[in-house]
């Protein structure tokens, strides 16, 4: 049997948690994606969804 390709993974969601996994992965992989339905700028901005001020951690 062939041995699976583990030199790419993939995270799906580019909250917090998603980028924290693809922070987790990138020690074990060569390449880490991580795909989201918004498009990502180019530099920090905030994003449509929740406000900041609305949720627990403040």
């Amino acid at each position: 049997m062939r041995q699976p390709d583990m030199t790419k993974a993939y995270v799906i969601g580019a909250s917090l948690a998603g980028l924290l996994a693809a922070s987790a992965l990138a020690g074990r992989f060569d390449q880490v994606v991580v795909l989201d339905r918004d498009k990502l700028p180019d530099r920090a901005a905030p994003r449509r969804g929740v406000p900041p001020k609305a949720t627990a951690v403040s």
